[in-house]
């Protein structure tokens, strides 16, 4: 550095004024430090002064020698402790100012320290944490000091995290440790804190608690290691036993001033005992505010304390410890730097997990005795297997052991190995996970396949049928199947889903792009089955089979399910065991109609007795018996009966025919004349008697041969039908009448704003916009834009969407550009195009959430496809003038609607990740929930949707009338559904189907005999715990709670952010490394394979490290990149895999090419951290200028929205959830949103600064030829032409062209090293290179006349000669002079126009030279192919004209001729050089 600064004018102007003046290099460090921390006042400027004097001692003492003060010193030792100074302002920041002061009188100054100042302040902040026994006696006292330690914890953790890389002195390190130590009690009180005492408030004992935790953990706290755990494990106990007494600093009676026995905290939260309530008037004796009579004093014999709601402690207490445990035993204090814990520890906690009365419940107390919290447990086994997998396990086999010895029960035993399985399978579907976020789905499947293949071996030789004892390996392969059998079902799925025709999930539009066909992904499905096959054939049970084939079954459903081992193309039949095949003769088809209760199978039976009888009497004797409170619910009941037991037997050969036309007639005349059904219920059951509700389609339209998925999709819109023929008459005013309208009078609903489609946002764009200074405006293909400032289009970009050319120059618009009108353009209709076309994931619409907007648009589809399976054409004509755009003449409606309802489906069980049967069932309880309904939701809406304004009205009243209940009972609902499906005795001897949903013990899994003496439970059918799954239960309570939602709803996003530290680290080393070193073309042939084997091994581990990072953020967000990213990044990359043989241009940041990716990516990450944080202080009140702000260089992990989804996210969400067991439903899930919102905020988010966006930009060598490169060159440095001897004397010493090429390149290098610091002119250009670049000049320059006569003044003359040089070579060669230049400009001149060129080069005399630098400078710098965005308009230009407009044209004897247009440059040039 003081080499670079000797050779800078700026080194020497600091020279001359502050030379070795030693008061002026601390006036100098003074401002220094100022500019770069911008301390708020004198005192944090004196300690961050001090700690960089700190840090000078540091360098002074690695130099050697006698220390010296310089300039260079006071920066290079900035640098190195650069991002521990700026954690220590931001410590100091937040502060109170009474400590700052008394720091900076204790610390400051100046005056050198055997500690570190950063550690010293920071013990220091902690010290006056250390909570008194008055710092908890009230709820507000408590609130303050939880605000207090909340305030400074980010900054605490990131200036550890800046410290955790120092290696100070021993004192220093001594410090911080005990620092450490006392961040880990303060921070256990603070859980223990918001865990339990606040939400236990009327224990009046958890006050004390609370304090005497800190008393009791050791002064050496670490949560990692077995002691604190220990502690902290017997202070828990000790809180339920009485084994704390009263001490001095406990809480005292207000009266007497005794330890409050027998007493009670007031409202006012004050102390008193009864002694002292019963002796005076019924006032407190503090405040003398009133008692209230309600107002008792507890009853207590002795003077020991303990919780009196023993139930209510334990419960938080559970809490409370899952939070310390991933949050200080598993924790990360430094990047992703993973501190594990002791053995130790790792044995107590498995202890815990394994002890026979503690085994379900994962509880810290020695008599605990109930719970249901099984995943929780899972989560802790997988913390310690993701830290220690080999001591888990031998730990876990010890324990196994013990327990079979004294253990009696077969149930505790079960446990363990059901705990130890879910846990191993969960580790292995997180490695799976982690090979498929990164965009490699064939290497993903490779490791399932060696998976299944290694399991068939490992259960062989175990012989696990023989074996009757557990061991871990025997679990460990049982886990190992499940997983494999998991992911193999789900490739099954998608097979049979592609196969079958129906939506796959994937967004066909961009099929071609992606990495595997679908016929590789189908070979990849085969493989897998044929592996599954293998090892199902080598087990004597069935227990894999039936595994696999609930595992499919929950995913694609059991109708498509038995159509996909029926159809011999696929190959899957030998899934299904011998015991579970059909038997001829059984219904196969369920009634899922049963959700409606008891009074339809009443109903059910009498259609069925009355058909048997052709008799109607059975159906008279149920009308009149029929309670009158089932106003709807009959109605519904009977039309459904009808279609179940008339028109569905038309197409079953194993049910009754009816008894012919004479009966149906009766049965018509029955329906019309009893006056219990509306007159469009009426018609709809004639046109079920007939079977005639699918005249104009097919699938509605009952017909044997149909498969299970068309007639179950078929039964759902025959359900909607008649709930709406009955329960939405019109003008009704039903929430419900729209989607009446729409299945039977779609002509009244032409002109509706249909619900769920999109709508033209511009309108609420415009109003967040300041109005007087934005102007929009529309591409040719109607995209909009805006321009802001004056509002008058000055340049011309590329449309993000269609990349056609916008804006304008000068203030004039492009004339293929149209100002946009400022009307609402939302399109009524159904504008959803085809179905294929649509997203396979849900998408919000205005207020409604993904969840809803899927279930809004099934019930839409499902009207439109009721009213398009008419025939008549009426209706179909007006369902054809809503469809935009139109259909083609011809084209069916009804199947353009179904496709549309086929895909509704698979996306909203995507959306609430369940299985097609699940969510089948789940539609038919929201049916029957609708026809209960009696309310009138939608009055004083205008239900025909004629605005926007109306539409969004009612789509909302809807979400809160149906949704917002049924979201809440869905799992319960479908529970129930299911049950009573399953003990419809028209279902009892479907096999399958009881095995598949668990219907019991024996139906569910095979005999302990058969299952190879293991519990049959281990083979049951489970849901993972997953933010999925918390994101759709909190979805109908989210304005209950706004943070949590808005985290959830963006947390695939702010997951990604994690990795912004290294990935601005990597980015900033490269620049540093490359940056105008390195050109295009080496970059994209040099891979970051090549790149990582030239570092050395320490650095190696280091950039693979920020490499990974890179990758791995890019994979979860490169398709939000391109949809909502601010920078488009490169389309070539959408759906490519970035990997080791990867070029390395696809790591350096630029502004073009796939250096666009990495500056998209950091600037989309920063956006997306200063975006939510923006909308939580939106939610919180705040306003921007709240938030303390950071720069994106200085940012580091504890600052950042940081944190890993497994080891952080979901340890954190399992904290604060209980479960229940349902066979074949997995685990029920129910959060405590609360508790879970506010520990979110105060782990994630409350303490984060927003980022400031900091440019990360890398110049390739060749962009010096850019032309505003060489005027920024000549600002810099005055240019001067190189005496025409010393030019020829230069050329004659450079024999061949890769001699000048290589000039040229090194010459590019130093120019863009001049560009960006300067120098002097007068300086030689070989000593610059020498003793700046350190480039060994005589190496680099060859010429030893260039080495001799060229100084800085004259390098873009020499440069310029030797581009001449080279092309003129080319030229001889008959090689392309100029291949990097658009053929636009490569165009040939006209005979004319060549004799016209000769006579004015042949005017031009000596100039001519000068001209041909001149134009060469101009070609290469602005018509080459990186500029073509720019320079579309130059061919017709005229080629002087546009010379000077870029300030290159000079002056020459003859004005140039007109014809000579830019088109022709590079023509012009060959015959001005002679070439």
């Amino acid at each position: 550095l003081r080499s670079a600064l000797e050779a800078n004018p700026l080194g020497a102007v600091l020279q001359d004024v502050l030379g070795e003046n030693n008061d002026g290099l601390q006036c100098y460090m003074d401002d220094y430090v100022d500019m770069a921390h911008r301390t708020a006042s004198r005192d944090v400027h004196s300690l961050v002064r001090s700690a960089l004097i700190a840090a000078l001692l540091e360098v002074q003492r690695a130099e050697g020698g006698e220390p010296v003060l310089d300039v260079a010193v006071i920066h290079v030792a900035h640098s190195l402790a650069h991002a521990r100074l700026h954690c220590l302002v931001d410590l100091l920041n937040r502060m109170p100012r009474e400590l700052v002061r008394e720091c900076a009188k204790t610390f400051g100054g100046g005056t050198p320290t055997e500690k570190d100042v950063e550690i010293l302040v920071l013990h220091r902040v902690l010290q006056s944490l250390i909570p008194k026994s008055s710092s908890f006696s009230t709820l507000s006292a408590c609130k303050t000091w939880i605000a207090r330690l909340v305030k400074v914890g980010s900054a605490v953790d990131a200036l550890f995290a800046a410290l955790e890389v120092v290696s100070g002195a021993p004192p220093s390190q001594d410090l911080l440790e005990k620092s450490r130590w006392l961040w880990a009690r303060l921070s256990a009180v603070r859980l223990f804190l918001e865990h339990v005492t606040m939400p236990c408030a009327s224990e009046m004992f958890l006050f004390y608690a609370s304090y005497k935790l800190f008393t009791v953990l050791p002064e050496a706290c670490d949560f990692r290691r077995a002691h604190s755990m220990s502690t902290l494990i017997a202070f828990l106990n000790g809180c339920i036993t009485g084994e704390f007494v009263f001490e001095d600093d406990g809480p005292r009676c207000q009266g007497c001033g005794q330890p409050p026995v027998n007493a009670t905290r007031l409202p006012c939260e004050h102390i008193m005992c009864i002694t002292c309530m019963d002796s005076q008037s019924a006032k407190c004796l503090n405040c003398e505010e009133a008692i209230p009579v309600t107002c008792v004093p507890s009853k207590e014999d002795s003077g020991r304390l303990h919780v009196e709601d023993v139930v209510k402690f334990k419960e938080e207490s559970k809490k409370f410890f899952m939070d310390l445990v991933s949050s200080l035993c598993f924790s990360v204090t430094s990047g992703t730097t993973v501190h594990p814990p002791e053995p130790a520890l790792i044995e107590l906690l498995l202890d815990m997990v394994s002890r026979q009365r503690a085994i379900r419940y994962l509880s810290p107390f020695e008599d605990d005795d109930g719970g249901q919290e099984v995943v929780v447990r899972s989560f802790l086994l997988q913390l310690l297997l993701r830290s220690s997998e080999e001591s888990v396990t031998r730990h876990v086999q010890r324990h196994l052991e013990i327990a079979q010895e004294y253990s009696a029960s077969e149930e505790y035993n079960s446990d363990l190995a059901l705990l130890f399985v879910h846990c191993y399978e969960d580790a292995q579907h997180n490695r799976c996970s982690g090979i498929k976020d990164q965009g490699d789905e064939g290497r993903a499947a490779g490791y399932v396949l060696k998976n299944l293949q290694q399991a068939q071996s490992i259960m062989q030789d175990l012989k696990w049928q023989e074996r009757r004892t557990l061991d871990v390996e025997t679990l460990r392969a049982v886990a190992v199947v499940r997983f494999s059998l998991s992911h193999t079902a789900e490739w099954i799925s998608e097979l049979i889903t592609e196969r079958l025709g129906a939506p796959t999930g994937r967004a066909s539009q961009h099929a071609d792009n992606l990495e595997n066909s679908a016929r590789q992904r189908q070979q990849i499905a085969h493989r897998l089955a044929q592996a599954a096959n293998n090892l199902c054939e080598a087990m004597t049970s069935p227990t894999v089979q039936i595994f696999l084939i609930k595992e499919i079954v929950h995913r694609i459903g059991l109708d498509r399910f038995r159509l996909a081992i029926a159809d011999p193309t696929l190959e899957l039949e030998w899934i299904v065991p011998d015991l579970l095949r059909h038997d001829e003769g059984e219904d196969a088809i369920p009634d899922r109609f049963i959700v409606l209760g008891e009074s339809y199978r009443t109903t059910r039976e009498a259609v069925t007795n009355a058909v048997l009888s052709s008799s109607t009497r059975p159906l008279e004797e149920v009308v009149t018996n029929t309670d009158r409170s089932l106003k709807h619910v009959a109605p519904v009941g009977l039309l459904l009966s009808l279609y179940r037991e008339v028109t569905m037997c038309q197409a079953e050969s194993s049910q009754f025919q009816p008894t012919g036309a004479e009966y149906l007639a009766k049965l018509r005349d029955f329906v019309g004349r009893r006056g219990l059904l509306r007159p469009d219920a009426s018609r709809l059951a004639l046109q079920l008697l007939g079977n005639e509700q699918g005249a104009a389609l097919a699938h509605v339209k009952v017909s044997p041969g149909q498969s299970g998925m068309v007639r179950s999709l078929a039964a759902l819109v025959v359900h909607f039908a008649c709930v709406l023929s009955q329960c939405a008459p019109p003008t009704s005013g039903h929430p419900l009448e729209v989607f009446a309208a729409l299945a039977f009078k779609p002509d009244t609903m032409r002109k509706a704003l249909l619900p769920t489609m999109p709508e033209d946002d511009l309108p609420a764009i415009r109003n967040a916009l300041p109005e007087s200074n934005t102007h929009w405006y529309e591409c040719p293909n109607g995209h909009r834009y805006y321009v802001a400032n004056c509002g008058s289009p000055m340049q011309e970009y590329q449309c993000n969407v269609c990349r056609v050319r916008i804006g304008g120059t000068s203030g004039t618009l492009d004339t293929a550009n149209r100002v946009a009108s400022a009307a609402d353009q939302s399109e009524s209709g159904h504008i959803l195009g085809a179905a294929h076309l649509r997203s396979a994931s849900a998408v919000p619409e205005r207020d409604l959430n993904p969840a809803s907007c899927a279930l809004m648009r099934i019930l839409l589809h499902m009207s439109l496809v009721w009213a398009a399976s008419s025939s008549d054409q009426g209706k179909l004509a007006a369902l054809a003038s809503i469809i935009h755009p139109a259909l083609p003449v011809g084209a069916n409606i009804g199947q353009f609607f179904w496709a549309h309802l086929e895909r509704d489906i698979q996306v909203f069980a995507k959306a609430i990740g369940k299985g097609i049967d699940h969510v089948l069932l789940s539609l038919h309880h929201l049916f029957a929930a609708m026809t209960e309904c009696k309310a009138n939701a939608g009055s004083g809406v205008d239900l025909g949707l004629s605005n926007r304004t109306t539409r969004r009205r009612w789509e909302k009243a809807f979400e809160h009338e149906f949704f917002t209940k049924f979201f809440e009972t869905m799992e319960e609902g479908v529970t129930e559904a299911q049950r009573a499906l399953m003990n419809d005795e028209r279902l009892g001897n479907d096999k399958l189907m009881r095995a598949v949903f668990e219907v019991d013990a024996r139906a569910a899994v095979p005999s302990a005999d058969e299952a190879g003496h293991l519990d049959p439970s281990l083979w049951r059918y489970r849901v993972r715990a997953s933010i999925g799954g918390l994101m759709h239960m909190l979805a109908p309570q989210k304005e209950n709670f706004p943070v949590l939602f808005t985290f959830l709803h963006h947390e695939h996003t702010l997951r990604a952010i994690q990795y912004l530290p290294e990935i601005v680290q990597l980015q900033r080393r490269l620049v540093d490394r490359y940056s105008r070193r390195i050109d295009r073309k080496t970059a994209e042939e040099y891979t970051i394979k090549r790149f990582l084997s030239e570092q050395t091994d320490m650095d190696k581990e280091l950039l693979g490290t920020m490499i990974t990072a890179y990758e791995d953020a890019w994979m979860l967000v490169r398709e939000q990149l391109y949809q909502h990213g601010r920078l488009k990044p490169s389309e070539e990359c959408r759906y490519g895999v970035i990997k080791r043989r990867s070029p390395l241009t696809f790591l350096l940041p630029t502004t073009e090419g796939f250096g666009r990716n990495p500056t998209a990516l950091v600037d989309f990450l920063v956006s997306a951290h200063n975006e939510f944080l923006e909308a939580y202080g939106g939610v919180k009140k705040m306003k921007v200028n709240d938030f303390q702000r950071v720069s994106l260089f200085d940012s580091t992990h504890a600052q950042l929205i940081s944190y890993d989804g497994s080891r952080h996210l979901l340890p954190l969400v399992l904290s604060h959830c209980h479960y229940t067991v349902e066979p074949g439903q997995g685990m029920l899930v129910q959060y405590d949103l609360a508790a879970l919102e506010k520990h979110l905020e105060q782990r994630f988010i409350i303490g984060r600064p927003m980022v400031d966006m900091a440019e990360i930009r890398l110049v390739f060598s060749e962009d010096v030829h850019n032309t505003s490169q060489m005027v920024a060159l000549r600002r810099r440095i005055p240019q001067a032409e190189l005496p025409k001897a010393s030019q020829h004397d230069i050329l004659s010493e450079l024999r061949d062209l890769p001699q000048v090429c290589s000039v040229i390149s090194d010459l590019e290098i130093t120019i863009g090293h001049l560009i960006a610091t300067g120098g002097r002119p007068d300086m030689m250009l070989a000593e610059y290179m020498d003793n700046v670049l350190k480039m060994k000049s005589d190496a680099k320059l060859i010429s030893q006349k260039l080495s001799h006569c060229c100084r800085l003044e004259n390098i873009l003359s020499v440069w310029c000669l030797l581009m001449v040089e080279r092309s003129k070579r080319l030229a001889m060669l008959r090689e392309d002079a100029f291949d990097d230049v658009a053929e636009t400009f490569k165009e040939e001149l006209q005979p004319g126009d060549r004799e016209d060129l000769e006579s004015w080069l042949a005017a031009l005399s000596q100039h001519r030279d000068t001209f041909v630098a001149a134009l060469l400078e101009f070609i290469v710098g602005e018509l080459n192919q990186r500029n073509a965005k720019r320079n579309h308009a130059w061919p017709d230009w005229q080629l002087m004209e546009a010379m000077d407009s870029c300030g290159i044209g000079g002056k020459y004897p003859k004005e140039m001729p007109d014809a000579l247009q830019c088109r022709h440059a590079v023509a012009v040039w060959m015959i001005a050089a002679r070439c």
